[in-house]
């Protein structure tokens, strides 16, 4: 099940997709907050089309730790890494460093994949961040460095957004073997205002860093059309589980906006 063509999918017109597991084009997907048999019927019907499930550091805190573990086997039996977000990260290291590796070797031993570290949510220094890195990586798991913007509610103003800075930041923690950058959403389209979008702060980062490197969150119908019709049907995308069906339909051609409508084209060797 873990690659699965329909025949309706066979028969019609749509871009050809990689199987799993793919480098490009990743689904990067929020998991559903009940986990349990939601989360069974979830992978029946979308696990094929998933490469990533993030499970939020809430359900770490309130599911107990079997189901969780439950979780874990079931992605990684139906090829899906399986990935742990903010705010567990930003926690730890606001109690510091002990506390911080105890969750990363935590995370390790239940076998989950990829950690976000938010550079947004924390100010950290460039070398800290560097061996925060390493010992994550040294334990097994991928860095997923999420840079943006804006944090949470925060306002975007201009010349006080230190756009340089990100980058720079962002392109030294890949240096520093950080697996991928995630563009959060907050700033750019999310808590602002319509007309007031701030995509020349995504464009920025994927005109110098090689667009496989980043993922860009698009949990918004025509943001990620837009990241699509921008940067290809191979883009890295993530949204909630609630959008998977529309994000397939945009890397396939066929919507969900009229900007990604059979536009979408691929070339494989």
């Amino acid at each position: 099940m873990n690659n699965q063509d329909t025949y309706i999918g066979k028969r019609s017109a749509l871009v050809e997709r990689e199987y799993k597991p793919r480098k490009r084009g990743l689904n990067y997907i929020r998991a559903p907050k009940v986990l349990g048999q939601y989360y069974i019927d979830y992978v029946m019907c979308y696990g094929h089309l998933t490469d990533i499930i993030k499970i939020g550091t809430h359900q770490l805190t309130h599911i107990p730790e079997e189901e969780v573990k439950r979780v874990i086997k079931l992605s990684h039996e139906n090829n899906i890494i399986v990935a742990v977000g903010n705010p567990i990260m930003d926690e730890a290291l606001r109690a510091g460093t002990k506390s911080t590796k105890e969750i990363i070797e935590y995370l390790s031993k239940i076998e989950v994949d990829v950690l976000e570290i938010s550079v947004i949510a924390r100010s950290i220094d460039d070398d800290d961040l560097a061996n925060l890195i390493h010992f994550v990586n040294d334990k097994g798991i991928k860095a997923l460095v999420e840079c943006g913007l804006s944090f949470a509610h925060s306002p975007v103003i201009d010349k006080r957004t230190f756009a340089k800075r990100k980058k720079v930041q962002a392109k030294r923690a890949l240096d520093n073997g950080a697996w991928k950058i995630l563009i959060e959403a907050e700033g750019i389209f999310e808590n602002v205002a319509s007309g007031e979008e701030r995509y020349d702060f995504v464009d920025d980062f994927a005109s110098d860093i090689p667009v496989n490197n980043l993922i860009f969150e698009g949990d918004d119908q025509d943001a990620l059309s837009y990241y699509i019709d921008a940067y290809g049907p191979k883009a890295n995308i993530f949204v909630d589980y609630q959008r998977i069906m529309q994000l397939e339909a945009s890397r396939r051609g066929y919507g969900p906006n009229t900007s990604t409508w059979s536009k979408a084209a691929v070339f494989h060797k």
